[in-house]
């Protein structure tokens, strides 16, 4: 037998004893005791109304066909480096947008901040548009525009758009 060994006791504690655990690894439960654990998912929000507030920027493109339509659609408009097409859609009830940043115009972090600058124009946009699919193309030098000219040459592009789509005679994606 070794010198340095301990007897340990085989013997069960018993039943009434107290837990070896601190008092500060003890869980003492939630705060409030409030015995219900929380909803999943995020909270809904307090005090906002849905009338009201400002607009939400359309939402992506998703359909393959939706595509293939905007090129073949001759509803288009141009305004500096900024070039919309838009395909009109009856029975949407709001307006998806697809953006072409070509990556001539500059790295990553350029074309995400052209991109988010022109959803911000788009989301802010009065009046607001007709429903459908647009298509904004951007080319040389629209990445050094201020935003206001950016605001201006957006604006004028989708005002040409919205006033072509009215004219009578034109269908979307009719050759003439």
């Amino acid at each position: 037998m070794w010198m340095d060994e301990t007897h340990l006791s085989a013997e069960r504690t018993q039943a009434g004893e107290d837990t070896r655990l601190p008092q500060a690894d003890v869980d003492e439960g939630r705060p409030g005791g409030d015995p219900v654990a929380p909803g999943q998912g995020t909270p809904s929000p307090v005090g906002l109304t849905t009338g009201g507030g400002p607009r939400r920027a359309p939402g992506p493109i998703r359909s393959r066909r939706t595509f293939e339509d905007l090129r073949r659609s001759r509803v288009r408009g141009r305004s500096g480096p900024i070039a919309v097409t838009f395909v009109p859609q009856r029975t949407w009830s709001q307006c998806e947008v697809a953006y072409v940043i070509n990556r001539k115009l500059g790295n990553a972090v350029t074309r995400n901040r052209l991109r988010r600058r022109l959803r911000s124009i788009l989301a802010g946009h009065t009046p607001p548009l007709p429903a459908g699919a647009y298509l904004v193309r951007t080319g040389p030098g629209a990445p050094q525009l201020a935003f206001d000219e950016l605001k201006v040459a957006m604006s004028q592009a989708l005002d040409q758009v919205v006033r072509r789509a009215d004219e009578p005679n034109r269908v979307a994606g009719a050759r003439s």
